[in-house]
């Protein structure tokens, strides 16, 4: 709960920051169109008041669809987009997968979740990494999908982490060992050990060799 309570906390504030500076600029935009709260208010449908909460950041529950017809009005454009902003929080899978990795480890064997690849400003996290001596970093996946942009996220994060081996945990569903079969070929090179076998060196306390997916 701490991680998704930090993450919720995060994402409150940047909800109070940018009401406050949508505010200032639709604000801005009323006084340059020479128009009263009230004006707007009227051609939106909504109270001179509520206007003026919006102008300063006041009105947490305002709705996007609102905020874009009071643009509208005032000549103002406000697109809307994502971007990404680290990790997603796990869920029930995810964490079941972990723990069932964590049950084949030597007692006492160090265990992180939600670990950060400690590169400053950067939101990014490993889903756990194993301490055998060498840290080795986990990605759980519950459901296979888009191999390529996993491969590609997989590379980036161990080069911007200088990690020299990953271990890609999968779980063993249908679908996620048909996906896999598909994409054998494509994955051998970045993925040259054998789940078994890294299974195996971690039971032992060692590090695997390379990079390996182990299906749970």
């Amino acid at each position: 709960m701490v991680t998704r309570d930090r993450r919720i906390d995060r994402a409150n504030r940047l909800i109070q920051r940018n009401l406050v500076l949508i505010g200032e600029e639709l604000r801005e935009a009323r006084w340059q169109a020479a128009l009263t709260q009230s004006a707007v208010g009227a051609a939106v449908g909504i109270s001179h008041s509520h206007i003026s909460r919006i102008e300063r950041g006041l009105a947490p529950r305002v709705s996007y669809a609102l905020l874009v017809r009071i643009g509208a009005v005032l000549g103002l454009d406000l697109p809307l987009r994502a971007f990404p902003a680290g990790e997603p929080i796990r869920d029930a899978g995810q964490l079941a997968l972990l723990g069932r990795l964590r049950s084949h480890l030597p007692a006492g064997t160090s265990w992180r979740t939600e670990a950060p690849l400690g590169i400053p400003r950067d939101q990014r996290a490993w889903d756990a990494v194993i301490g055998i001596g060498v840290p080795v970093p986990v990605e759980a996946e519950t459901r296979l999908r888009d191999i390529q942009a996993l491969t590609r996220r997989l590379t980036l994060k161990m080069r911007d982490s200088d990690q020299q081996v990953v271990i890609l945990l999968v779980a063993g569903t249908r679908h996620n060992r048909h996906v896999l079969r598909l994409a054998a070929a494509e994955l051998a090179g970045t993925f040259p050990v054998r789940g078994r076998d890294a299974l195996a060196a971690l039971q032992r306390g060692n590090r695997p060799i390379g990079n390996a997916i182990i299906i749970l």
